[in-house]
């Protein structure tokens, strides 16, 4: 009788510590109510921030990305939610601005499951006469003809003066060709070959 009033104190002791560790939502093995909490965890986690938030970008229903900056330096933190809430995904070191130079950036690519491996090209820019950010890429035919097309991604700088461009590397293999920084006018203020 002893022995079964032990076990079922021990039973509702662990019941009850799964229970508070689910509500508390900041434990990351049961996962975040909400992407935003996932990303506050994230930051902990990594002694970084707390970042202001700048964006929130979500990439379909289960990833969203944070761009956030924080003092001197910016960040593109992953959240990514899966069966038990939101979890910390990457991306959550910051990367230091260099006010030497009319834009920063930087990067990253990581693999979520096997029809998406998500990659990032972000920055942050300080010249204030840059209001549009070119990402120029090359595609390489996997057919029998190699044909390599050149294609470029555009983006506005709004004014929390980030840029991310986001795409699956399952679906769009590309080469980085170069980065451009562009006046109102189009004309280029700043570029940078890549590879």
């Amino acid at each position: 009788m002893r022995r079964k009033t032990v076990m079922l104190v021990v039973e509702w002791c662990v019941a009850i510590l799964f229970v508070f560790l689910f509500f508390s939502g900041d434990n990351s093995y049961v996962g975040s109510f909400s992407a935003k909490q996932a990303h506050e965890l994230s930051e902990r986690s990594y002694h970084y921030g707390p970042s202001k938030v700048l964006r929130e970008v979500p990439f379909g229903d289960d990833i969203t990305i944070y761009l956030g900056k924080y003092k001197n330096w910016f960040s593109a933190d992953t959240v990514i939610r899966r069966t038990l809430g939101w979890y910390p995904g990457g991306g959550v070191n910051g990367v230091e601005i260099d006010h030497s130079k009319p834009l920063t950036y930087s990067y990253s690519i990581s693999q979520h499951d096997k029809k998406l491996r998500l990659a990032q090209f972000y920055g942050y820019v300080t010249d204030s006469e840059i209001t549009t950010v070119v990402l120029n890429t090359e595609i390489k035919d996997e057919g029998k003809s190699g044909e390599v097309k050149t294609s470029l991604m555009r983006q506005v700088i709004k004014e929390d003066r980030m840029f991310l461009f986001l795409w699956n590397e399952e679906e769009l293999k590309q080469t980085w060709t170069s980065i451009q920084g562009l006046d109102r006018d189009g004309k280029v203020r700043y570029e940078k070959k890549l590879n």
